[in-house]
Parts: C-alpha cells; structure tokens; sequence
C-alpha cells in the first residue's frame, strides 16, 4: 500500500459534524451578546504501530471536543500495521492521516503536522494513549497561557535523562542552568496545547529533535523547561485527559 503526502481535510461527513454553539457574556451589568471567532483547532496525535486505545481516543475527541472548527491530524511513526487506520477512516472520513515514518516521536509529528497545516489558531497535541474525558476551554490558550500534563520532578525522577537533555539543548537560546536540577514541572507525555505563535516558536527555539526514546523522555523535560523559561503559564492537561497504557512514555 503506497501512501502519500496529502495537505488538505476533506469535508466532514454528515455524522461527523457537530453544530458549534456561541456564548454570551454580561459585562458592566449590560447583557452583551458576543459572537466569538471561532478558534480553528487542529488535535495533532503522535501515534507507532497504534494500539487499540487510537480508535478510543478519537472516539472520544468526536463525543467531546470535536465541532465544525476542529480537524485532526494522526502522524503515523513508520508502521507496518494500519488495521486501527483502516478502522478509523470507515467511521470518522475526515480524520487526516499522514504515513509519514516519523522517527522524531512527539516532537517530529508535531511538527511535521505544524509545517504541513501552519495557519491554525490552537495546536491540541498528543500521544495515541490519552483520552478525553472533559471537554477543553480552548479560549484561554494564548501567548501566556497553554495547557500541559502537569507532573513536578525535573531530572530528579529520571536522573540518567539529564546527560540526553543537556545535549539536545546545546546550541538552544535558553537559560536553564539556574533550574535544571530542580523539580520542575514537566510536559509530561509530551503533550501540551498551544496557539499559532507558540507552536511556531517551539520549532524556532528547540532545533535538536529527539532520536531514540532516552531523548524522547528528556523532551519532557525540555517542553517543561521551554514553558517556564518563556515565562508561559501552564494549565493543568490531566482535568481533560487520561493516560492509557500503551507502552509509551
């Protein structure tokens, strides 16, 4: 089976389609009826040889998160088995997959997705092992604010990651001597939601992509450290998410 590169959605079918409602906000004790912008999302999921939980996971993205605003992107890690792919696209037709044998984990499909569709407002990305369980308030995601899986350690959990960290960081315009040996928050599951500008930066600032599952586990780190350093303030990810065993990080 020959798959190729492909840059645009096709149009959500019927039952995929969710109506999208607006809100309304009383300011300054007036009743003011605000239609806001829809924020274009694009849900990128990281996904090697997609255990059973992929399906799951858009599954339940489509009953919570998903309107007529938001796609979503799977970046498929050099598989040799697509019978989860095929599942998926008899369901949900609109569901982009890219067989794009990824070999930079998190951060090679997150970033091959940014580069493939770079005009969206939020950027929801992760693994294939989380699934959603409430839906996300996407409207305070901005150039201060983001979401990330919270867990407090830096390398004091996983020392041996360190060494893997440091190297990727070598050349990076970040000052993080004064807190890498503290327990700092990381991006756990390298999973995090951004906006535009953000996503943008990330790819601007960290240029080393991880090469095996040691640099992998140091981006956790690394995402974390980024965070902190560009003085953006994180939101808790695990209130939306649960991680599944899928024998990733």
């Amino acid at each position: 089976m020959k798959h190729t590169k492909k840059s645009s959605f096709r149009k959500r079918s019927r039952r995929d389609k969710i109506s999208r409602s607006f809100k309304s906000k009383k300011r300054g004790g007036q009743n003011n009826l605000k239609t806001l912008k829809p924020l274009k999302t694009l849900i990128i999921i990281c996904s090697k040889s997609p255990n059973p939980n992929l399906y799951n996971c858009v599954e339940q993205l489509y009953k919570i998160q998903m309107d007529d605003n938001t796609n979503i992107c799977i970046v498929d890690s050099d598989s040799d088995n697509f019978d989860i792919y095929n599942k998926l696209k008899e369901k949900y037709p609109s569901v982009d997959i890219q067989y794009a044998k990824n070999k930079n984990y998190e951060y090679g499909a997150y970033k091959y997705a940014y580069n493939l569709y770079p005009n969206y407002d939020i950027y929801i990305c992760i693994q294939d092992t989380l699934t959603c369980t409430k839906k996300i308030d996407l409207t305070i995601v901005d150039n201060n604010n983001v979401y990330t899986y919270f867990h407090f350690g830096g390398f004091t959990t996983h020392i041996d990651i360190k060494q893997y960290a440091i190297k990727l960081l070598e050349g990076v315009n970040l000052n993080y001597k004064d807190i890498i040996d503290t327990p700092f928050n990381l991006s756990t599951h390298n999973s995090f939601i951004v906006n535009k500008y953000i996503m943008k930066n990330i790819f601007e600032t960290l240029v080393n992509p991880p090469i095996n599952k040691d640099d992998s586990c140091a981006y956790e780190r690394i995402f974390g450290l980024y965070f902190i350093l560009k003085n953006i303030k994180t939101h808790e990810l695990s209130n939306h998410f649960t991680k599944n065993n899928g024998g990733r990080l």
